[in-house]
């Protein structure tokens, strides 16, 4: 898979340099080119062009927010005449103008966020308005929160997740992730689905700071519809995988349950990186009655200082009736990836019923000659 820095090409940036000369007749196509693409661009990663495309924006437009403001406004208008669509990430630096110029002019920056959050998310350009002016900020996400459109109500509960990747941290929120409780009640039955994942999201984060304050959060409020509790599910998928026995309880999950005649084995004991590792479960559900089983595998990771590292991947959840034979016969890619470094040695599966780890086998990564 190509690296998604190169959603930033030159013939992507020469399409920008077109738009950004017709909002500014100072600047040519060329000039900005050439500043965008000065080195070490090549070099540089997603977040690194991202913040250079921001960077030479403001070289060229050295001046106060408010005198920004309306190019950013029509240069936006162009990028959608020409075919934009609004959610739109290579777009994202717009908000990144915003911060950069205008940390210090709360007003003017929390009025154009409001616009080019609609247009590429602002969830990224918030947090530093949150690390430099919290409660101004806190109270602007609460007003945004209720906002009629679902990409400033998403923002509400993005831009204030615990642990949003890629953003920058705000320790007042991890010590006290409570404080945006009132923004994830409005929403979490919000009428728009990318409303709700973003507040199932941000429930996740809190649930790996203050598990409590999660469960305690759900607890009532299954049952109103199946999409809903879809999106409940989905916010506490972090303690299901970690086996929480309440978490487990609201979905019928029976922590008690044992597999009878229970059989784990690998296809080969040695793999190579880029290549597959099969394995295969069989086992008997002996009770009187149906079951709800949840499926899943754990993988010990072997890391550069020879500790491990562990993640859990679901093989499936689903009503096993009594006297039951089951068999699965699954496979867990080892194939390259940029979010994963594999390492050579011992790595470790084991098996998982219902939070519950059953029998861990090894097996021998090996490099790809």
């Amino acid at each position: 898979m190509e690296p998604l820095k190169n959603i930033y090409s030159k013939d992507w940036i020469k399409n920008l340099s077109l738009v950004v000369s017709k909002v500014d007749s100072k600047i040519t196509p060329n000039e900005f080119q050439k500043k965008v693409l000065e080195s070490p661009w090549k070099e540089y990663e997603l977040k690194e062009r991202i913040n250079r495309l921001a960077d030479v924006f403001l070289f060229f437009w050295n001046e106060p927010l408010t005198h920004i403001e309306p190019k950013l406004i029509r240069l936006i208008e162009l990028l959608k005449t020409n075919g934009a669509q609004n959610f739109n990430f290579p777009y994202i630096f717009v908000n990144d103008i915003v911060s950069k110029a205008g940390l210090e002019d709360f007003d003017t920056s929390m009025r154009i966020l409001e616009k080019t959050t609609v247009f590429s998310s602002a969830e990224f350009a918030i947090r530093f308005y949150y690390q430099n002016h919290f409660v101004p900020t806190l109270k602007q996400m609460q007003i945004w929160s209720k906002h009629k459109e679902p990409y400033v109500r998403r923002l509400a509960s993005e831009g204030s997740r615990p642990l949003l990747p890629w953003g920058i941290g705000i320790p007042e929120i991890k010590r006290n992730p409570e404080v945006h409780l009132p923004i994830l009640k409005q929403l979490w039955n919000d009428e728009n689905e990318v409303v709700r994942r973003s507040v199932s999201n941000h429930l996740n984060d809190i649930s790996k700071i203050n598990p409590d304050l999660v469960l305690e959060f759900c607890k009532n409020r299954f049952g109103v519809s199946a999409i809903l509790d879809k999106n409940l599910k989905h916010a506490l998928r972090g303690l299901l995988k970690k086996g929480n026995q309440d978490a487990l309880s609201f979905f019928s999950y029976d922590t008690k349950w044992k597999p009878k005649d229970f059989q784990f084995y690998l296809k080969q004991k040695k793999i190579k990186i880029g290549d597959s590792l099969e394995f295969t479960i069989e086992f008997q559900q002996k009770s009187k009655e149906s079951k709800m089983i949840r499926m899943e595998y754990k993988i010990g990771f072997l890391l550069a200082k020879k500790t491990y590292g562990y993640k859990i991947f679901k093989i499936s959840e689903k009503l096993i009736p009594p006297n039951e034979n089951v068999k699965i016969i699954k496979k867990h890619s080892f194939k390259l990836i940029t979010t994963r470094v594999y390492y050579p040695g011992v790595h470790t599966i084991s098996i998982v019923f219902n939070g519950r780890e059953y029998e861990k086998l090894e097996f021998i990564l090996e490099n790809k000659k």
